[in-house]
């Protein structure tokens, strides 16, 4: 049994078997006599791209006895298919994205791919076998809601046919027996399908002999099988989608939506004051896409910063090139904001008791206070319920001004998943990512969330209001945890980090601990520790936002990174010996840092001629 797989690699395309992470590189071609070129390469050092290049993928429909029964369809005479255009075509691990013109359901279907090894034509049963090169795993992505939409005509190719919709790879499996095979699908960590192979009406040697009646089959064409019970909608913010196939591979992406708000029923919301204190990389990006949506929003900074935002605006540079400059109020002092409907806390952790001291003149009666530092939060066990209830954490609130100045019941959590960076007095820089979650601190849908989440949504954002905000704030604290302070003494980016063997078990190490210490806490991980290392390798040669700090001489966010959970393993009996060694490292790296008065930077240096 070989899998074969198809990859970029230094501006090129190349092919070859893929054994554990190492590819052997092949040359020729895959169909017809490829060779060993003595060649070797990590997959984490490539990117992979579809397996095979088909001049067209077959679909069947109504392939499955169990699903048939269901729907109460009639065995067919003969396999029902029809095309996806090669257009939507998609490997693995790539983002399959909405189309611009529709605003409904996008459906997942894991199924089997049968890939062609010949050219084949008016085949027999028994000859098929002598024609299938291998299989895949295939995820035929559907706009359900157009499949039927003109009642005089059943749109199977548009619906299918959008691009990114025709995912499959990440390799061709061969030598291997589909009938014993099970097909698995799983959406954000839970299983929705689960279907033996051998429950097909027409399994792949029959489909390639019938189909080869009617079309020409060239090498790298792929037969979809079609699907079976347990297809559906993708329908949350943020989705995970592996079709796995044990024997096959594992064929995983995310689908990212901004969700038409479940709570506007068609009106837009009303005009928000929202200041926002601290307008650096996260407050800066909240702030200009607040102001862009139509918001009345004020921003409370210092300096430079401040001077450009009055004169000029603030800039918001996108990754893509595009460049937005949003006009706002800015002002030093909250004296000068006024009362606000939202004010967003996105200075540091350490900055926050200086900052709350003077925010009641902020507040009115209902004015929410959003929280989007990074790390656990000083409010955690506020409103919390149970053995901990409204325990203070004295490593982000030392001297309980923070729990005296903010009443808790002000307070929505969020968790913050772009990544940015101020890269001058009024400019900053998206990264990557626009995902907000939000929730209540105990955990209720109330009326001013659904309307904070509007917020969001009306300014291009993608949010979604969670019933237990202090799982996804793990969640992300389990990379602020590891990476930040990894980068920030090593000066490397994500993907360095995540791809150097060392510092990627070093972070796998902390996050291990963190997770026990969380779990203790009654606090559920929706993906595992290698999901979230890979996620943070998708996202390049970041710098985080504690190697940033670094690099500018900054105080560092040690406490709330790294300290808080420290704390909360000392709360709850629970060893934390990597978390421990690498705080006394970041600990001391700040003090250097402010007994110094400046920063560390790694830059080329020029060797004299």
């Amino acid at each position: 049994m070989a899998k074969w797989i198809r990859f970029e690699e230094s501006g090129k395309t190349g092919f070859g078997t893929l054994e554990g992470d190492t590819i052997a590189v092949h040359t020729g071609d895959m169909f017809a006599g490829a060779k060993p070129s003595g060649q070797t390469l990590k997959l984490s050092d490539v990117q992979v791209s579809t397996p095979c290049e088909p001049s067209k993928m077959v679909c069947l429909w109504n392939n499955f006895h169990q699903l048939a029964a269901k729907n109460e369809f009639k065995q067919p005479k003969e396999p029902l298919w029809f095309l996806k255009a090669p257009n939507s075509y998609w490997p693995a691990n790539k983002p399959i994205e909405r189309p611009a013109t529709y605003a409904g359901k996008i459906i997942y279907e894991g199924e089997l791919g049968v890939v062609i090894g010949k050219k084949c034509f008016n085949i027999s049963e028994a000859e098929a076998g002598d024609y299938i090169f291998g299989y895949t795993c295939v995820n035929d992505v559907t706009a359900v809601d157009l499949l039927r939409k003109d009642k005089s005509f059943e749109q199977w190719a548009r619906s299918k046919s959008f691009d990114t919709f025709g995912v499959f790879g990440p390799v061709i499996a061969t030598g291997i027996d589909p009938m014993k095979l099970s097909v698995k699908t799983v959406l954000n960590g839970k299983e929705r399908q689960n279907y033996p192979v051998a429950d097909m009406f027409f399994p792949p040697h029959k489909l390639v002999a019938a189909i080869s009646k009617d079309v020409t089959l060239m090498p790298g064409d792929i037969i979809a099988c079609g699907t079976s019970l347990g297809a559906g909608t993708m329908g949350d913010a943020h989705n995970v989608v592996d079709i796995v196939i044990d024997g096959v591979g594992s064929l995983s992406n995310v689908f990212d939506q901004v969700l038409p708000s479940p709570y506007l029923l068609g009106a837009p919301p009303k005009q928000k004051k929202i200041c926002v204190v601290g307008a650096g990389a996260i407050g800066g990006l909240l702030a200009a896409k607040f102001a862009l949506a139509g918001e009345d929003v004020t921003v409370i900074d210092q300096g430079a910063h401040l001077a450009a935002i009055q004169k000029n605006g603030l800039k918001l540079e996108w990754h893509d090139g595009k460049v937005q400059t949003a006009r706002m109020k800015a002002v030093n002092k909250p004296a000068d904001a006024g009362k606000q409907d939202i004010v967003v806390l996105a200075v540091k952790a350490h900055f926050l008791d200086q900052v709350v001291r003077d925010i009641d003149s902020l507040l009115g009666p209902d004015t929410v206070v959003l929280t989007v530092q990074n790390g656990l939060p000083w409010w955690y066990f506020q409103r919390l319920g149970g053995q901990y209830d409204n325990h203070r954490l004295e490593s982000l609130d030392p001297s309980g001004v923070l729990t005296k100045h903010i009443d808790p019941s002000r307070i929505i959590g969020c968790v913050v998943y772009p990544a940015a960076a101020a890269t001058a007095p009024g400019v900053i820089h998206h990264v990557e990512g626009d995902r907000f979650p939000i929730g209540e601190l105990d955990g209720k849908e109330t009326a001013r969330v659904k309307e904070l989440h509007d917020v969001f949504i009306k300014a291009g954002l993608k949010s979604l209001v969670l019933p237990d905000i202090r799982s996804e704030i793990w969640l992300k604290a389990w990379g602020n945890l590891s990476f930040n302070p990894i980068s920030a003494l090593t000066h490397a980016t994500l993907v360095d980090i995540c791809q150097f063997a060392e510092t990627r078990e070093l972070a796998a190490t902390m996050m291990k601990e963190a997770q026990d210490i969380a779990q203790k806490l009654g606090v559920t991980f929706r993906v595992t520790i290698d999901k979230r290392i890979a996620g943070a390798e998708a996202v390049g040669a970041h710098k985080t936002s504690m190697l940033q700090d670094v690099e500018a001489g900054r105080s560092l966010e040690t406490e709330a990174l790294i300290g808080s959970i420290l704390e909360m393993a000392r709360l709850t009996n629970t060893a934390a010996p990597a978390i421990e060694s690498v705080y006394a490292l970041v600990k001391l790296l700040n003090k250097v840092m402010l007994l110094e008065g400046g920063g560390v930077k790694v830059e080329k240096v020029s060797k004299a001629a």
